[in-house]
């Protein structure tokens, strides 16, 4: 089941914006004070986002399938 969008206010620290990452959130990712995340931009349907991810960049859905066809995962393609 999707999880709704989490609400952050940008906030100010030290003279610069900053995000206030809640605590479920952090839970959520299994992150803990200390651990490095990625912000990255990505793009759902036309609107630009912003997404906390663990790894550098997100993988696109299609180079997946092509990993998972190239090591046999998804089995062989029916004959015609």
């Amino acid at each position: 089941m999707k999880k709704p969008p989490m609400k952050v206010t940008i906030e100010e620290w030290d003279g610069d914006g900053a995000i206030r990452i809640p605590d479920e959130a952090l839970q959520e990712l299994e992150l803990d004070v200390g651990d490095s995340v990625y912000l990255i931009e990505e793009f759902v349907g036309n609107t630009r986002c912003l997404v906390l991810s663990k790894k550098p960049q997100i993988s696109d859905r299609i180079d997946e399938l092509t990993e998972a066809w190239d090591s046999g995962r998804l089995g062989d393609a029916p004959e015609k």
